[in-house]
């Protein structure tokens, strides 16, 4: 059966594939990630990441034993290498095929940039620049197209895409930034990687993710003009990090709401704590900085998505261990190594069952 063919709301109950013998099977369609990008760099790098006993083992096959059904890879145009930014076409393809291998469902984060894009910078592709609003969609279109079609051509389409990563502000800066409100453009840019996934795999759901802004009647504002401008969406994604988007009481009237004003499935689709001190002076996060205190997090986390009507939940950064190994980088602080689920020695730490 192919499950690309199914609504939305089919695609997750089927996403629960047969587990381990070790491990046992979850019974329900709540969506429970991990975001591996970074796993597959680590390990050509010669960092050996270890479970809770110490076992070495394959980073996927971890993160399958503790019963994940879904990963996320992200994808970027002409990465440079630096700051861990290597997820370039190839490396995808073979991300997921070791997914495949390991039977997980993935989600395509495609940044349509070199680097980090984020709600301070969505950095337009020099093979773009100079493209009228035109041009520019089709240059999306055709991109999207393209990294769908060799993926399925490998027997590998993903399972959900990502069209944008956290464009609270729009995409493709600076024809796609949103400019006194007015969503226009940046709606036409989305729009052609929406399409593109849909023709190229129809039924395949796009997800369109921002980081929590607010409260959650400013968060649902974003979305409503976000529609009215034309812009198309299957799947509401939220980026929550307690230390910049506000309380569990927050997060989850956000999810309410937004259930409530669109009918459609809302993921949290990046979070993080950390299991040791962080390295850049925050004061404000509210579970204690320790391998309890992550698991604490994330136990007390699962069900405030859940209970709020949410569809899924996603950790970001999760195989950030060992980075000196792989990471080049222009400064020296490496906080998100103090917030992955492997520790210095690439040893699960045992938030790594939180969202179980």
């Amino acid at each position: 059966m192919n499950s690309r063919l199914l609504p939305l709301t089919a695609l997750l109950t089927l996403a629960l594939p047969a587990c381990s013998e070790a491990t046992t099977p979850q019974t329900d369609a709540f969506m429970r990630g991990v975001d591996v990008s970074e796993a597959r760099d680590a390990e050509r790098s010669g960092v050996q990441f270890r479970d809770l006993d110490g076992q070495v083992k394959p980073a996927l096959q971890i993160i399958r034993d503790h019963r994940y059904d879904w990963v996320r890879v992200r994808l970027m145009i002409d990465p440079d290498g630096r700051y861990g930014l290597t997820q370039d076409l190839p490396y995808v393809k073979a991300m997921m095929l070791d997914a495949q291998k390991h039977n997980l469902k993935v989600l395509l984060d495609l940044h349509y940039s070199h680097w980090w894009a984020d709600p301070g910078g969505q950095w337009l592709p020099e093979r773009w620049k100079g493209q009228d609003t035109a041009a520019l969609s089709a240059s999306v279109y055709d991109y999207t197209r393209g990294v769908m079609n060799e993926l399925a051509a490998q027997g590998t389409p993903p399972d959900m895409v990502q069209v944008g990563n956290e464009i609270n502000g729009g995409m493709l800066w600076e024809p796609g930034r949103i400019r006194n409100d007015d969503m226009t453009t940046f709606a036409t840019l989305a729009n052609a990687g929406t399409r593109a996934v849909h023709d190229a795999q129809p039924g395949t759901p796009v997800m369109i993710h921002i980081a929590k802004i607010g409260d959650a009647d400013d968060t649902v504002a974003w979305y409503r003009a976000f529609a009215k401008a034309g812009g198309q969406f299957d799947t509401i994604g939220l980026s929550y990090y307690p230390m910049w988007h506000g309380t569990f009481e927050d997060l989850g009237d956000s999810i309410r709401k937004l259930k409530t004003a669109f009918g459609k499935p809302v993921i949290v689709a990046e979070t993080a704590l950390y299991w040791d001190t962080n390295e850049k002076g925050y004061d404000n996060v509210p579970y204690p900085q320790t391998r309890q205190g992550q698991l604490d997090y994330l136990r007390a986390l699962t069900p405030v998505v859940r209970q709020a009507g949410g569809s899924g939940l996603f950790y970001w950064g999760a195989f950030w261990s060992q980075s000196s190994r792989w990471l080049k980088a222009d400064w020296t602080d490496d906080d998100a190594s103090r917030r992955s689920l492997f520790d210095d020695d690439a040893r699960a730490t045992p938030a790594i069952d939180g969202l179980n």
